[in-house]
């Protein structure tokens, strides 16, 4: 039986529609952002959980759905329960789906989250920073002429970067402001990554989250002229880690009898 899943993020819904055996590193079934998925939602097998404010027309509709997952239930040993739900869950889900050895997540989303679990599947920790747009929005209204722009990935976005792999600098204000926040986000997560790797605590690196494309490049071509203890990570990109959590962590609820 298909099961929907749902992330209440800091911006936006994310649903899922998936079966167990969808909760690999395979394609979900379906999926979808924003109110309401186009497919019939089954309450008494709904999987969800949140990390923003529950809007007002799902208030309506939670009633028969079952409580929404925490963080204590996510099988992640020594993880504190004050750590987001979603940094647990896409942690978990990363780390199920590696090859081997310790992985860090690095989730692109309104913020962008770093988080580390060693082979042994327990939490190591992790950083936290402004999102790509968030950090636009505050250049714009910390500043006085710097121009409103939006996150690349929003439908009034009008200039996003012609050539990501371009190694010149760019010569017009919103281009810069994109390229700086880029290049400045990717240069956080490997040097992270790096120095995780050096300490032999990682084995690879995977990205997730709305603007993990953004940033994908840029963090490939940093690792590629980096340290010999980076060149040899493994980058992986989901953008459906937290949904595949989800859908893992009831399989695994259900055929132990218990209700998560």
């Amino acid at each position: 039986m298909a099961v929907t899943v749902l992330l209440v993020g800091n911006s936006r819904l994310h649903w899922g529609l998936g079966t167990p055996q969808n909760s690999g590193t395979g394609p979900l079934l379906r999926h979808w952002h924003g109110n309401w998925p186009p497919w019939r939602v089954q309450p008494a097998t709904m999987r969800w959980a949140a990390v923003g404010l529950i809007p007002p027309h799902l208030e309506t509709r939670l009633g028969p759905w079952p409580p929404p997952v925490e963080t204590c239930q996510v099988p992640l040993a020594n993880c504190p329960a004050h750590v987001g739900v979603d940094r647990a869950l896409v942690a978990w889900q990363a780390l199920g789906c590696s090859a081997g050895g310790g992985v860090l997540v690095v989730d692109a989303g309104t913020a962008l989250t770093m988080t580390a679990v060693t082979a042994s599947g327990s939490f190591a920790g992790g950083r936290i920073l402004p999102g790509v747009g968030l950090q636009l929005k505050s250049l714009h209204q910390g500043t006085a002429f710097l121009p409103c722009v939006v996150s690349p990935w929003a439908r009034a976005w009008p200039t996003l970067p012609r050539n990501p792999a371009r190694s010149s600098l760019a010569t017009d204000t919103v281009n810069a402001m994109a390229d700086g926040v880029i290049h400045g986000l990717s240069a956080a997560a490997v040097n992270t990554m790096t120095a995780l790797a050096a300490a032999g605590v990682i084995g690879e690196c995977w990205l997730t989250g709305g603007d993990a494309p953004l940033l994908q490049h840029s963090i490939r071509t940093q690792l590629a002229a980096g340290q010999r203890a980076a060149r040899g990570l493994a980058l992986r990109r989901d953008p459906h880690l937290a949904l595949k959590g989800l859908l893992r962590l009831g399989t695994r609820a259900d055929s132990a009898g218990l209700d998560a």
